[in-house]
């Protein structure tokens, strides 16, 4: 029984990863179900779910699951709901584990701070110290579990990444090349470094188009930063791309950037190496295997440290940025695929007290196997 605060799209990450790693545990005989407080069936549907969904976990429970008890699997921190969720595990002896998603990460503690702080010692780290063990989607989140005190066993998997049939060419028909951010915007994203970084190049015959949802009115500070640094007719912005227009964003695109201060993951690097685009992304990242694997720029989450990543990435030939695309796409293959990892956690929870009796799923979404 996952459980996670949306299942709708513009709710960022863990709306898309949770109901894939849900899907894909149900092809790998896992049986499955979402349990979502505001899930909500709109025309904006992201991936095609062949797992049930339900509103509370004693729902779920009452239609699915009963004496077999099953194993419950959250998705956050902090949200209430998540709380009672606890208690409802606790009160009829359910095991559970924690995916924290990138909300223990020292940037998203200093978010709020004092609540959080009070929140923690009233009952969150009670909570997520019962869990029977946390999953990490890299070491450098699992190392910051150990630093914050928690003592519950970490596993390590990372997000997975489809891999689409197509990449980006890279050709020509465009008058500039572009650079692309898709994510959310927000002030942990980096923009307006990147901003200034851009400024400072003001690269010849480049646009720079930024792709997500606002959050908090941080979009109107870009965008002013922008103005004021003479860029404008550089760089478009839009709203969130769904579907096939997001597949043409990527596509359209000569290079990705990430310029973050802080992510657990960062799933947008991981779909940007899908597509076969090389990816400027910080330390702020965990993507240190983009320099083994030589498809990117992990460079400081500094003013220069951007802008240097961005000035290679930029004056890279054509050839080079798709010899450097094409490593990433079979990196990803190899290491990012959902069947691997819905695989191994499948044995974790049965290693961590998951009781549950396989079954193989027959029914497939688009673009599964």
């Amino acid at each position: 029984m996952h459980v996670v605060g949306s299942t709708r799209l513009e709710q960022g990450g863990p709306s898309i990863s949770v109901t894939s790693l849900a899907n894909h545990l149900a092809l790998a005989g896992v049986p499955s179900a979402l349990v979502c407080p505001d899930h909500s069936e709109d025309s904006r549907t992201h991936v095609q779910s062949i797992v049930p969904v339900f509103r509370s976990l004693q729902e779920c429970w009452d239609q699915l699951v009963g004496k077999d008890k099953g194993l419950v699997h959250l998705h956050g921190v902090w949200d209430w709901h998540l709380h009672r969720d606890v208690q409802w595990c606790k009160r009829y002896d359910v095991p559970y584990v924690f995916s924290p998603h990138g909300m223990l990460e020292p940037w998203a503690l200093r978010a709020k701070r004092w609540k959080k702080q009070i929140a923690w010692w009233l009952y969150q780290r009670r909570d997520i110290q019962g869990s029977r063990f946390l999953l990490a989607t890299a070491k450098s989140e699992g190392d910051q579990f150990k630093r914050i005190g928690l003592r519950s066993p970490v596993v390590v998997y990372p997000n997975g990444v489809p891999i689409p049939d197509c990449i980006a060419t890279m050709v020509g028909g465009r008058e500039r090349k572009r650079v692309l951010f898709l994510s959310r915007v927000h002030p942990k994203k980096g923009l307006l470094m990147l901003a200034q970084a851009w400024a400072q190049l003001r690269p010849e015959g480049w646009e720079m188009m930024v792709v997500g949802p606002d959050v908090g009115g941080h979009r109107a500070q870009v965008e002013s930063l922008v103005d004021q640094l003479g860029i404008r007719k550089d760089w478009t912005f839009h709203d969130s791309l769904y579907e096939d227009q997001k597949e043409q964003a990527f596509l359209g695109s000569d290079l990705f950037v990430l310029p973050t201060y802080s992510e657990n993951f960062g799933i947008a690097v991981a779909e940007a190496l899908a597509y076969g685009l090389p990816v400027v992304t910080t330390r702020g990242a965990p993507w240190g295997g983009m320099h083994d694997h030589r498809c990117g720029w992990w460079v400081d989450a500094t003013l220069d440290g951007v802008q240097k990543g961005l000035e290679a990435g930029i004056q890279a030939t054509v050839e080079q940025r798709k010899a450097m695309g094409a490593r990433g796409r079979e990196w990803m293959r190899k290491e990012f695929s959902w069947e691997g990892i819905a695989c191994g956690l499948k044995g974790e929870y049965q290693k961590y007290g998951g009781n549950f009796q396989e079954v193989r799923s027959e029914r497939t979404v688009e673009g599964m196997e």
